[in-house]
Parts: C-alpha cells; sequence; structure tokens
C-alpha cells in the first residue's frame, strides 16, 4: 500500500498565487480597452463635477454651494443623524444627541428602508395589475382596440404632476404613496405588455391546440410566454422610474423615507445633504437594476 500523498516544498512555492482583487483590477484596466474608456469617463465625470462646483457658486440661504462637490458630500453624511429617531445605543438629535456617523448610518439605513418597502409593494401591484390587465385586454381584438387610445394617454400623462392629486385624495398617507406607484407604474407596464403581446406571431397559439390544448391553456401556457422577453425593458424601466416616483409620493408628506429627507433638506437649503441622498438613490436604483436584470435572465433563459 502506498503512503499519503504529500506535496514538496518546491511544488508548493511553484504553485500560483492568486492575486488580490486591485491587482486583478489593474489588469484589467490595462489590457481592456473597454475598461479604460470606464475608467476615463468616471474620472472625466469626477473632473468636471468637481469643476462645476466651483464656477456655480453657493447659496444666498445657507451659503452652501449650489453644486456640492465630493468633499461636500463625505462631510455632510453625518447629517442624516438628523433622521434618525433614537434607539440602538444612538440618542436623537431631538433629544440633545449629537451628529454621529453611526447616527447617520441608523437614520440611513431606516429611512432607506421605509423608502424600498413602499417602492417594493407599489412596483408589485402595478406589475400585477398591469400584466393582468394586458392580458385580459389582449383576449379580444375588440377590448385591444377599445383601451389602446386610453393606454397610451395614461402613458402621457405628468406623472410628477400627479402626485400632489394623490396627496389630496389619500392625505399624506401610506396608501397614497404605495397607490401613486402602483399607478406610474402600471402606466409605464401595461403599454409595453400590451405591445409585446400583439407582437407574438399567432402560429404560437396555433401550434398549442394544433397538441390538444384548449383555447384558453393554449393562450396561457403557449402564447403569453413568448412575450415575457419583450417584457423586460418596460420592468426595467418601470423599477429605475419607480425610484423617482417613489422619491416624489414621499416628498409630499411622508414623515419616513428617503422623500422626508430630501424634502426637509430643501427647506434648509442643504445642498450638501440632498448630494448625499442623491448619491445613495443612485446607487440603490443600479444595484437594483442589476439584481432585477439578472433574475429576468434567468426567468427567460429559454429563450436564448
Amino acid at each position: 500500500m502506498s503512503g499519503p500523498l504529500t506535496v514538496s516544498p518546491g511544488a508548493a512555492a511553484a504553485r500560483p498565487r492568486r492575486r488580490r482583487w486591485p491587482a486583478r483590477l489593474a489588469t484589467r484596466v490595462v489590457r481592456d480597452p473597454d475598461t479604460r474608456l470606464s475608467v476615463l469617463s468616471l474620472v472625466g465625470l469626477f473632473v468636471l463635477w468637481q469643476v462645476v462646483s466651483l464656477l456655480a457658486g453657493r447659496t444666498s440661504v445657507s451659503d452652501e454651494r449650489y453644486v456640492p462637490n465630493v468633499v461636500d458630500v463625505v462631510g455632510a453624511f453625518p447629517t442624516i443623524a438628523y433622521y434618525w429617531r433614537g434607539g440602538l445605543g444612538v440618542e436623537a438629535t431631538t433629544d440633545g444627541g449629537h451628529l454621529t456617523v453611526l447616527g447617520a448610518v441608523y437614520g440611513l439605513v431606516h429611512n432607506s428602508l421605509a423608502t424600498l418597502l413602499r417602492l417594493a409593494i407599489g412596483l408589485a401591484i402595478g406589475f400585477v395589475l398591469a400584466g393582468a390587465a394586458a392580458t385580459i385586454v389582449c383576449w379580444s381584438k375588440l377590448l385591444r382596440r377599445t383601451f389602446l387610445l386610453p393606454a397610451h394617454a395614461a402613458r402621457m400623462l405628468p406623472l410628477l404632476a400627479m402626485s400632489p392629486l394623490f396627496g389630496i385624495w389619500f392625505g399624506n398617507s401610506e396608501v397614497g404613496a404605495v397607490l401613486f406607484i402602483a399607478f406610474a407604474t402600471f402606466a409605464i407596464v401595461f403599454v409595453v405588455a400590451l405591445t409585446a403581446i400583439d407582437a407574438i406571431p399567432p402560429y404560437y397559439q396555433q401550434y398549442a391546440r394544433s397538441l390538444g390544448a384548449g383555447r384558453i391553456r393554449a393562450y396561457v401556457t403557449g402564447f403569453l410566454p413568448a412575450a415575457l422577453p419583450a417584457l423586460r425593458g418596460g420592468v426595467l424601466l418601470a423599477l429605475g422610474f419607480g425610484w423617482s416616483m417613489v422619491i416624489a409620493a414621499e416628498f409630499i408628506g411622508q414623515d419616513v423615507g428617503l422623500g422626508n429627507i430630501v424634502n426637509r433638506a430643501q427647506e434648509f437649503g442643504r445642498t450638501d445633504t440632498l448630494a448625499v441622498v442623491g448619491a445613495f438613490v443612485v446607487l440603490y436604483a443600479w444595484a437594483s437594476y442589476k439584481l432585477a436584470s439578472r433574475a429576468f435572465d434567468r426567468l427567460v433563459r429559454w429563450a436564448e
């Protein structure tokens, strides 16, 4: 019987060491032209941002820069602690607490979760209603011709201008904020769903019928799934637009959420705080876009 397998010190030394991510990133920047262009464009935007910040000047209300630079944004992060109601070892500023980074983190997480919850519920309601309505309308050519013009009219409505109306109709309630997001989502996804279903060749349903499926089963299992790949753009568009809608809904009267921070910061002319919230909204929107894009790709991987 042979002895246990051993590795000589020389063989272990000859094994290539895995480089850390800074080295891998640097190598990719050097070798990949697309990565170099992305880095150069990012550096260019950063320089442009700094130049515009210097040229824009300061506000007369709070002596803040009209366009805060990077230093202003980083320095303004602790001001988010104003929006923490206290707890977890950090006292609220309204009770005499000081501005701390930990309080800012708590305030950011608390308000971000409130915004994310409203957004998720509103998007879910809008997606379900838009999908169900498009499915029912496309079932009949008469219904499709009847509701196509109102659907396009709903898409043309100035959604941001509709936000105060929802505030008047429902008051400063969670219901009004969620329904506004659902309405905006419905207006986008419904038209996209109609177009996607209308573009499906009729032989998809005919093939299912020829294999013995009934009309309803052929429509639901053979016809509608073929529209999913075409819905990708509309779903991602509604998701990105939903972040603007939830901020607008919270801006009207919600006392918790990123929109509330935007509202209060605007009242006091804190452009640096506005920039902090804007930076995190961009980050959240990018992350949600990536997650939704990957989930959608897995959902329709059969179409590749």
